[in-house]
């Protein structure tokens, strides 16, 4: 004779009280928890906090004469690439001109390659470069991020071609 089956989903109070009500709410809780956490990683692997797809950005002029690439989301303490493509005449200097929080979140640690002359312009700084044979010109800057929150920062042309971009620093 077979012995009579349990159902193990209703509530007993032997060998141990159990109230199946409430284990099935901690259960359902405990998937969404779940499901959390695989959607925070999925973000996390897309960039949402430092390098990848959601982070990576680039900015255009309205002319196609600038354009600048960076990372939306940094991390403070953390080292990036700003980079920066001008367009203008051959072998003639352009003046690019980086104002906003930029100098106010971010220490530069190297330009490259070294601009003609630097000076700066209230909170900003203005940079000439050499445009190459085809009148094209590219500024590497290395950031440290050395703040938390969100910089705005504008990267303009002396010619007036201009983008804004922001930036989000975590700590």
């Amino acid at each position: 004779m077979k012995p009579p089956a349990h159902n193990d989903l209703h509530s007993r109070s032997y060998p141990v009280n159990e109230d199946m009500t409430l284990q099935r709410k901690v259960w359902r809780f405990e998937r969404w928890g779940w499901y959390g956490l695989v959607v925070l990683m999925a973000l996390t692997l897309a960039g949402l906090f430092s390098k990848g797809p959601l982070s990576t950005a680039d900015v255009r002029s309205a002319d196609g004469q600038l354009r600048v690439e960076h990372q939306r989301f940094l991390r403070n303490g953390s080292s990036d690439v700003l980079v920066i493509h001008l367009r203008g005449k051959a072998r003639e200097p352009l003046e690019v001109a980086l104002s906003g929080e930029l100098l106010r979140g971010f220490n530069v640690e190297m330009l490259q390659p070294q601009p003609l002359k630097a000076s700066t312009a209230g909170e900003g700084v203005k940079l000439w470069l050499l445009t190459d044979d085809d009148g094209h010109a590219v500024l590497y800057l290395t950031l440290r991020s050395d703040g938390v929150g969100s910089f705005d920062t504008q990267v303009a042309l002396a010619n007036g071609a201009s983008v804004r971009f922001s930036q989000f620093i975590y700590p």
